[in-house]
């Protein structure tokens, strides 16, 4: 993924603007602090990203990704303006 910018910071992860060079197109992508990358973090985001993938709602990101990049959790969501 190629980070575009932020899009807001919380307690434990920053969500960029980022676009997937893969499939040309914009995602959302939440990275974990560095600080929070813990096995326990690994699991809580790949739960995030099963319950919201079971999820078929207008009101719900679907996610497209979960992963590590070397020290570096992050879930890559659809991206919507706003």
């Amino acid at each position: 993924y190629e980070l575009i910018r932020v899009l807001g910071r919380g307690g434990q992860a920053t969500v960029h603007l980022a676009h997937d060079p893969r499939l040309g197109r914009p995602v959302a992508l939440k990275v974990l602090s560095r600080q929070f990358a813990s096995v326990a973090q690994e699991l809580r985001l790949q739960r995030e990203a099963t319950m919201a993938a079971r999820v078929d709602d207008s009101g719900i990101c679907p996610v497209h990704e979960v992963g590590r990049d070397g020290e570096h959790l992050f879930l890559a969501m659809k991206y919507v303006a706003g």
